[in-house]
């Protein structure tokens, strides 16, 4: 069972928002291609190669949200409204066959795979996604952004990082047997705080390599996570992803067309978003960036 911890987004999505830091915008998208979400239970976009967009390529965006939600807009804006989905439920949005030109052992594929519920199913098919869509067998790097933990009142920093703790395990076996499989090579995760970090080393026999971490303005890494990251050869690197990533205003934001038009945010609600790069080793080249997210039925579609 996926432990579920989205939220109503008429209620929330000012305090969601206000965390994140993104505010989504109105996009035009072809009536015809949104049609073609009525008739499905679940379905993932895929943006394809971004660095093929000269406009995002240079253009200096404040968040991977903001990043994500310009890309979407400039691609869905020119879909034609006879595009299909493809059989495993994908939507292609951009031609990602650039990079067979690069021998595998050359690239780095490193993915970043925010999470929206405490689902281990849902771990594996993001992983699957992304390999079958970049056409590969393995993963240099995966790190994960876990889901946010409810909020209890009364409840201590002990306590909570313990209900922390046993959410985190079951997901971590699971990547664990990645590891196992030989379908990623190292594992990372993001904005874990000393005490979360400490626990999960403790308690897992694979330990993570990375803690990504947004640091915000003035902000510094806490002295005692570096010594602590340096002792146990764990990489601090920073980040601009919003906390949590907001998927949800994104894809609310290129569903709107006008007041008029049903909202497909609606029929759909997300799952999990993967944010990926790959590098040409030994040259420091950016072959191929994009974003892959998934979605899946609400049960209330319109007829």
């Amino acid at each position: 069972m996926c432990q579920s911890v989205l939220v109503n987004y008429g209620i929330h999505v000012s305090r969601r928002l206000q965390r994140s830091g993104f505010i989504p915008q109105i996009m035009p998208c072809p009536s015809g291609f949104l049609e073609k979400f009525r008739d499905l239970q679940s379905f993932r976009l895929h943006t394809g190669n971004i660095n093929a967009y000269n406009e995002l390529k240079l253009k200096r965006f404040t968040s991977s949200a903001e990043e994500l939600s310009a890309c979407l807009k400039i691609q869905l804006a020119s879909t034609p409204a006879a595009t299909d989905f493809r059989n495993n439920g994908t939507l292609l949005l951009c031609d990602n066959s650039h990079i067979d030109k690069y021998e595998r052992d050359d690239l780095k594929i490193t993915m970043k795979l925010f999470l929206s519920r405490w689902c281990e199913r849902e771990l594996k098919e993001a992983v699957d996604a992304l390999k079958e869509q970049l056409g590969t067998t393995s993963i240099e790097l995966l790190i994960v952004a876990f889901p946010e933990m409810e909020i209890v009142d009364g409840e201590s920093e002990e306590e909570e990082n313990k209900r922390w703790i046993k959410s985190v395990l079951p997901l971590w076996s699971s990547l664990e047997s990645l590891i196992k499989s030989g379908e990623v090579v190292s594992l990372g995760v993001s904005d874990l705080t000393l005490n979360q970090l400490q626990s999960l080393c403790d308690e897992v026999d694979t330990r993570p390599t990375v803690d990504h971490l947004k640091i915000d303005g003035c902000c510094v890494v806490p002295p005692e996570l570096q010594e602590y990251a340096k002792n146990h050869d764990v990489q601090l690197l920073t980040h601009n992803d919003p906390i949590p990533f907001p998927t949800r205003e994104v894809f609310h934001s290129f569903c709107t067309l006008n007041e008029e038009t049903p909202l497909c945010s609606d029929l759909f609600e997300p799952t999990w978003t993967v944010r990926y790069t790959v590098w040409v080793r030994r040259r420091s080249v950016m072959a191929s960036k994009g974003y892959i997210v998934a979605f899946v039925g609400t049960g209330e579609k319109q007829e």
